[in-house]
């Protein structure tokens, strides 16, 4: 994985392949973990996101407020 490229779809692919080795055909479980694990990772990443638009305003806010603006 060396010289793939950080941000291509060959990058992900390699990415993915760690994720989907661990599906089993006789373990589905693993299968519906791994969709849920992938669901839980993108509302967490929602949430901090979200986190940081409030501080963000804050920020704009005090800076507005030490500007006069």
């Amino acid at each position: 994985m060396a010289d793939v490229k950080y941000g291509t779809p060959e990058f992900y692919k390699e990415q993915f392949l760690d994720f989907i080795a661990d599906a089993q055909a006789d373990e589905p479980h693993y299968g519906d973990a791994l969709v849920e694990g992938f669901i839980l990772a993108l509302r967490d990443w929602k949430e901090y996101h979200c986190k940081q638009v409030v501080e963000y305003d804050r920020i704009e806010q005090r800076v507005r407020q030490a500007l006069a603006v």
